[in-house]
């Protein structure tokens, strides 16, 4: 290819995007070093000239020969973009749209430049420039080398957002609702509201008030605020064997994780201003619930002394709620008095997530089950709410119709509360977006016209609701260079924030975020800034960090959120580690190649690179792709997609992957037919190839070609293809993984051999357990190394087989892997398991067996979260980031057989059965 010619390959398989996009293309926002002493100000000659530029702008617009001079034009708007960025380097598309509508100037230079770009694509703030005010030539010649540079259209840095959300709090410790209302039932109501979540302070004054149009309805709810109304107040359980007091049945016994004295109410926190009549009240809460009241600006032996205290009370009380459960004493009685008039009950629950989080009585006594801090695609409702409604549909299931309920939104409640001016959360489609009502529309339905703080854009919705009091307070905490500071510190070695200031993000669960962009240094890097958020430990040391007065600071990174993109970027950076970086020069070349390498140390990540630089080079050459099973091939091709473009095929567009997957065959066992991939909608599909079968192949990759190559295997067509229809070879392999001896590579084809020995995805215990049973090659024997952190302890689960020693002892299995997923849910509270976790038994026979028993035991035990189990050819069949998949509310689980998970991996796993018998005479034990 000529220097100056322009490569059809990057029109075949990318749009024309820059090589760095950014981790979160749901919400533009620039990327900004750490703050420095000093910011930028624009030089003196320009400051305070934003209209000058503009008007200078326009002149050019309009006349491209006409003064100042082009160098002095590019000054004033370098000057004007200084004052306004400070320091960014980076920034997205629609960030320059932004600048350039803020200083008046619609350039048509500026305009054609950007439509190249895809929404969301980052650009340097320098190559901005550069193309908006080069000469023609310049243009072409800049524009050249901007093609060559994002050929491959690929990421090369490691950078993710890191989501920090409030820990929710019990309804009663919340300032949403002030006043006391003992609810009320009216005799002749044809409604019964039964449960409403008392953090929307204005439907619940609407609802309660006695005037409107709720008033000659019947409100079962209560809320209690002083201990003369019932504050802090208990009732005994007339079911409980022991006398004792509601509060087990429904808040289950205190714990020290998610149940402990500061959640239970023990410890209250008074912040500015500190006047008299503000403490007194907050004084008077505290005493109803026997609770310690601390000052926010309190000394760390003050702030010691008052935890010491509370946990104290909170242990001699029994572990139950500060706030008591006389109220639930008198919702029930509500509750049977509105059932025996006939009335219709009705439960409200937060905006969009109509009937979920619901649970069982018996789940609330269970210590895994999060009250207020549940699977945040879930929380449907608050904490006291699940006691509620778990009564109700108890009572349901006793007496049948008379407690059955409606299901209402309590956007419905909130509709009179909401006028032109008013600050609000909108739903926009997709997403919450903070912004501003600027009209209400009641002709056809109630609509509001909202502009996005932080777009600037208008759009219409039937949803909104209140951006609460504590949000504020916690970006305005947040956005605090002490809580930056805190962050520098408690990262692991290798991370820097790119973030001064934190995005205000509403996730698509209605949970609000503050985020930081983060970006590591290396994939190791990468790999200890994983381990830190899941273990727990980050959060910890951030909100721990006493320097910087955060020890109140009741904050939480979204795991859920975060493991997303972590497992998004890990797939989609290319960025090579030294060692791979030394086996990429071996393999490069035209020769054929044989990479062996032990499990997660970058084999595929390899290939896929020489594959893409293959395609690249090769405007017109077909690439083979083969691997012993459908889940494998359809792994390779997400890989794929993720390392091509910025976020897989939404990006990349329909018409891209068409173009892409169409130089791309497969094959998978048993060997005798080429396929094709094609996308419909989210999912990849595979099918057979009915083209000619005399293909050229320039490139053909071969992934676990030890368990291919076996005497034992037929390798039909694909032998052929290797020795016969191939330009170039790569084979890939871990012998210390196949299940023969040896194995019959093609000896016709002079293989160069290569091997990786770093473990880059799999933990320092995992690489050093996995050794015990490998048949290493004399090159790998003591050399597998891992990158990683030294990660969790592998947990086991032993047991004494209950049936017939010879036959697998399926409920036994069934009741410990419910154990495993139980320890995982309160090992990483606040993670989804969607995607998250891979159980693996040791074959189909087994799979078959024990599927339906375990898919019984799931929705039984854990009845509050929507389980579904799916085999890894399902998990992998829609590309990633997908909304079929991620917006769903079950939580899918891999449950598949070990043949079908070799080369494929997951954030946890789980095995089962793979245990041997060991003893003699009928003695046996399980793992």
């Amino acid at each position: 290819m000529e220097s100056g010619e322009k490569s059809e390959i990057s029109d075949r398989l990318q749009p024309a995007a820059p090589a760095e996009p950014p981790p979160n293309n749901r919400r533009p926002a620039p990327h900004v070093r750490p703050p420095q002493d000093q910011e930028t100000s624009p030089p003196p000659h320009v400051a305070g000239t934003g209209a000058a530029a503009a008007q200078s702008l326009t002149q050019r617009n309009q006349d491209p020969e006409s003064e100042p001079a082009k160098d002095d034009l590019r000054c004033q708007v370098e000057a004007v973009f200084a004052s306004k960025l400070r320091g960014a380097d980076v920034l997205q598309r629609e960030s320059y749209i932004e600048l350039l509508q803020s200083i008046g100037s619609t350039l048509r230079e500026a305009n054609v430049f950007l439509k190249e770009y895809p929404k969301g694509s980052s650009i340097r703030v320098k190559d901005f420039l550069d193309l908006l005010f080069a000469s023609p030539k310049e243009k072409q010649k800049l524009e050249d080398v901007r093609q060559r540079k994002t050929s491959l259209s690929i990421r090369s840095t490691l950078r993710l957002p890191l989501r920090f959300t409030l820990r929710e709090k019990p309804s009663v410790l919340s300032d949403m609702v002030d006043k006391t209302f003992a609810g009320r039932i009216k005799k002749g109501a044809k409604y019964c509201y039964a449960s409403y979540p008392g953090k929307f302070k204005y439907g619940f004054e609407a609802l309660t008030s006695d005037f409107g149009e709720f008033s000659d309805q019947s409100v079962a709810c209560v809320y209690f605020c002083t201990k003369e109304d019932g504050l802090g107040c208990h009732h005994p359980d007339p079911e409980d064997s022991k006398g004792r007091c509601y509060c087990r049945r429904i808040y289950g016994e205190g714990n020290d994780w998610n149940r402990d004295y500061e959640t239970f109410g023990y410890l209250h926190w008074v912040g500015e201003p500190y006047d008299k009549e503000k403490v007194e009240k907050a004084l008077k809460v505290a005493d109803a619930m026997n609770a310690v009241l601390v000052r926010k600006d309190a000394s760390e032996v003050e702030i010691a002394g008052a935890r010491k205290e509370a946990k104290k009370r909170w242990e001699a009380s029994g572990r139950v709620p500060a706030w008591g459960c006389f109220w639930f004493h008198v919702w029930f009685g509500h509750m049977d008095k509105a059932v025996q008039q006939g009335q219709r009950l009705r439960v409200v629950y937060y905006p969009g997530m109509v009937g979920q989080g619901e649970v069982t009585l018996k789940d609330l006594q269970d210590p895994n089950v999060p009250l207020w801090d549940p699977d945040p695609r879930k929380r449907g409702l608050g904490g006291s709410q699940k006691a509620e409604v778990a009564m109700i549909n108890a009572m349901k299931e006793r007496h049948g119709d008379p407690w059955d309920y409606e299901k209402l939104d309590v956007s419905d409640f909130l509709k009179d509360s909401f006028a032109p001016g008013q600050a609000v959360a909108a739903w926009d489609q997709h997403e919450w977006k903070r912004g501003v009502i600027q009209r209400v529309h009641k002709d056809d339905g109630l609509q509001w016209d909202v502009r996005c703080k932080e777009t600037g854009q208008v759009f219409r919705t039937d949803r909104v609701r209140h951006e609460t009091a504590a949000m504020q307070e916690f970006a305005d905490k947040l956005g605090k260079k002490d809580f930056l500071e805190a962050l520098i510190a408690s990262l692991p070695d290798g991370q820097e924030v790119l973030t001064t200031v934190p995005r205000q993000e509403m996730l698509q669960n209605d949970i609000p975020a503050m985020t930081f962009d983060i970006q590591s240094s290396d994939v190791e890097a990468l790999k200890k800034l994983c381990d830190a958020v899941l273990s727990g430990a980050l959060e910890k040391k951030v909100t721990n960090t006493d320097a910087f007065g955060l020890r109140n600071m009741k904050v939480q990174i979204e795991k859920t959120e975060f493991v997303k993109a972590y497992k998004e970027v890990l797939m989609s950076s290319t960025k090579l580690t030294p060692h791979q970086e030394e086996k990429v020069r071996e393999l490069d070349g035209p020769g054929d190649f044989h990479l062996s390498a032990a499990a997660g140390s970058g084999k595929k990540f390899v290939a896929i690179r020489k594959v893409l630089q293959t395609l690249s080079a090769n405007e017109e050459g077909l690439v083979f792709f083969a691997a012993p099973s459908k889940s494998l091939c359809l792994h390779f091709l997400r890989w794929l997609l993720a390392m091509h473009g910025s976020d897989e095929a939404e990006q990349l567009g329909q018409e891209d992957v068409v173009k892409l997957f169409g130089r791309l065959r497969l094959m998978h066992s048993p060997y005798t037919s080429i396929m094709t991939a094609s996308l419909k909608g989210t999912r990849i599909e595979l099918a057979k190839d009915e083209g000619s079968t005399a293909i050229q192949f320039v490139l053909s990759v071969v992934d676990e070609a030890h368990d291919i190559f076996r005497p034992d295997v037929e390798q039909g067509v694909l032998r052929e293809i290797l020795v016969n229809s191939s330009k170039q070879r790569i084979l890939l392999s871990d012998e210390s993984q196949s299940a023969a001896m040896e194995q019959n590579y093609p000896e016709e084809i002079q293989f160069l051999r290569a091997y990786l020995s770093q473990v880059v995805r799999s933990t320092e215990r995992v690489v050093l357990g996995a050794k015990s049973f490998q048949l290493l090659s004399e090159q790998l024997s003591n050399d597998a190394s891992s990158l990683s952190c030294t990660g969790p302890p592998l947990k086991t689960f032993f047991f004494e087989p209950k049936e017939d020693m010879f036959s697998p002892p399926f409920q036994d299995y069934c009741h410990h892997t419910l154990s495993a997923l139980l320890h995982v849910i309160s090992s990483y509270p606040r993670l989804s398991l969607h995607h998250c976790v891979a159980i693996l038994v040791p074959n189909t026979d087994f799979l078959t067996k024990f599927k339906p028993l375990l898919e019984n035991v799931l929705r039984d035990k854990i009845t509050y979260k929507d389980l579904r189990l799916i085999d890894f050819e399902e998990s992998l069949s829609h590309v990633m980031s997908s909304g079929t998949v991620e917006n769903s509310k079950e939580e899918c689980i891999v449950l598949d057989s070990v043949s079908n998970a070799k080369g494929l991996e997951e954030i946890i796993v789980i095995s089962v059965g793979m245990d041997a018998r060991i003893g003699v005479q009928g003695n046996a034990s399980r793992r």
